[in-house]
């Protein structure tokens, strides 16, 4: 068994630890706002014999759709899917608690703050939106469990440890026409870009379950 059939573009591609890993992050109910940003779940044995930490990273994704059919889409720089499309998303960050105790950042502050930092779409138009959560976090993400290649400052997450992706999209809905507005790609995005929801396929995702949030969302916002 070597590496290149376990993990690919720092992806882990194994079917069998890719079962393992996500049966271990549903049977957590960390439910959909997680009270931590990152849950250990264990480690795991690879086919080739070692065991390695895995652990469970949550985030949120932003459907920034108008009344006319757009939405705001990014390239990805990284893998998954680097250079192609993909919504703006990132993890939720560690926050201090009214207690003072350090928990998970709120999912939907998340989907906001990363639509910002990696479209730079206006904060004054993002706080007029209309903002609704597309259903549950998914957890049943094998296609997204990462190989860390650098030690994740914030967390115990190490060079080389597995972490599988949660996430939750949320419906941004504004009443601005998406394509006039002022864009600049920055953070983990290469480009960013307004297109007709109409007009995309799956083909052009670097993340598989996007297009699905999409159109989930196109349904919630009735447009």
């Amino acid at each position: 068994m070597t590496s290149s059939t376990l993990i690919k573009d720092n992806m882990l591609i194994d079917p069998f630890v890719q079962k393992e890993v996500i049966r271990r992050a549903m049977d957590g109910a960390f439910g959909d706002n997680p009270n931590q940003a990152v849950h250990s779940l264990g480690s795991v044995k690879m086919p080739d014999g070692r065991d390695v930490p895995v652990h469970l990273r949550h985030a949120a994704d932003a459907v920034v759709l108008d009344v006319f059919g757009h939405v705001v889409l990014i390239t990805r720089k990284h893998n998954p899917g680097a250079g192609l499309k993909a919504l703006p998303g990132g993890f939720l960050e560690p926050v201090q608690g009214i207690d003072g105790a350090i928990v998970a950042e709120k999912a939907a502050t998340a989907a906001l703050r990363e639509a910002t930092e990696e479209t730079g779409i206006s904060k004054r138009l993002l706080e007029a939106a209309q903002v609704t959560p597309l259903d549950h976090r998914s957890y049943d993400r094998p296609f997204d469990i990462r190989v860390a290649w650098v030690d994740i400052r914030g967390t115990d997450i190490i060079k080389g440890d597995l972490f599988a992706v949660s996430t939750q999209g949320f419906c941004v809905k504004t009443t601005q026409d998406l394509s006039q507005a002022s864009l600049k790609a920055g953070d983990d995005a290469k480009h960013v870009l307004v297109a007709k929801v109409l007009s995309l396929t799956p083909d052009e995702f670097g993340i598989a379950d996007h297009l699905a949030m999409i159109l989930a969302a196109k349904i919630v916002a009735h447009v």
